[in-house]
């Protein structure tokens, strides 16, 4: 199960909803697999050994994954006529986003203010059907922005089983620190989120999946300490046995120009 983190100072303010189940805490070719090759290493003296290598898949040559024998990245038909492929990744090694642990990430470099929008859609991935979780364990995935290093630095929102229910968390790491923030339940699983940066304020969204009503502000963070130029993309990881597969539909990461609003 998750540790409890130590007591941290960061400039970290969060935008909380009310809700039920609300906590805070610190804290088109199917079936190509990610280039294992390692080209670099290590998040933390306590964390498991992470690898970083490039992927295969058309249209994302440029990418790279944190992690990539802990993944498989493939494109699916389109949910819809004249929409793209989804992307979908289903965990096959038990990866977890905390403190100064890695999970998995697939993102490329973005400079400057940002806006990263996906529906994702988890599931078992013992069983299409069925959201995951149900057993306690934390499976979990969504939009990242993580700063390249040898301490982990990123924020992220994510949508999955958050322990005793399906929910959306929100999570902030400082040198290795995390910090959460968790809204549930969410009964299917499934959300659009969207994690958006300008300068030095990063604001986090979801709504209903494949919805086009108001978002919710789940988290504003002030991070002044992250790097211009983040890694952003999906991400996936579980504190326990994998068995999680997660479907980004119209995943999009666009540039904002100063001042522009999410």
């Amino acid at each position: 199960m998750r540790r409890s983190a130590r007591s941290i100072a960061i400039l970290a303010s969060v935008a909380l909803l009310a809700g039920a189940c609300q906590t805070t805490g610190p804290e088109p070719t199917p079936g190509l697999t990610l280039d294992a090759s390692p080209v670099a290493s290590a998040s933390g003296s306590d964390a498991p050994e992470a690898t970083v290598g490039r992927t295969a898949v058309p249209g994302f040559e440029d990418w790279e994954t944190i992690n990539p024998q802990a993944v498989r990245i493939s494109l699916d038909a389109p949910a819809a006529d004249g929409e793209e492929p989804a992307l979908t990744m289903e965990l096959i090694g038990s990866r977890l986003w905390f403190n100064t642990e890695r999970g998995v990430l697939f993102g490329k470099d973005v400079t400057g203010d940002f806006r990263a929008t996906a529906t994702v859609r988890t599931s078992k991935r013992s069983d299409a059907d069925t959201p995951p979780g149900g057993d306690g364990s934390i499976q979990l995935a969504g939009l990242m922005a993580h700063a390249t290093g040898p301490i982990e630095n990123y924020v992220f929102i994510v949508i999955g089983s958050i322990g005793q229910s399906t929910g959306v968390e929100t999570k902030t790491t400082t040198a290795g620190h995390s910090i959460w923030v968790q809204r549930g339940p969410i009964t299917n699983g499934a959300a659009d989120l969207r994690l958006c940066r300008s300068g030095r304020v990063f604001t986090l969204w979801w709504r209903a999946a494949g919805s086009s009503g108001d978002w919710t502000l789940q988290s504003t963070f002030e991070r002044e300490d992250l790097a211009e130029t983040l890694s952003v993309g999906p991400n996936i990881y579980t504190d326990g046995a994998p068995d999680i597969t997660a479907r980004f539909e119209a995943l999009a990461i666009e540039a904002l120009q100063p001042g522009e609003g999410c």
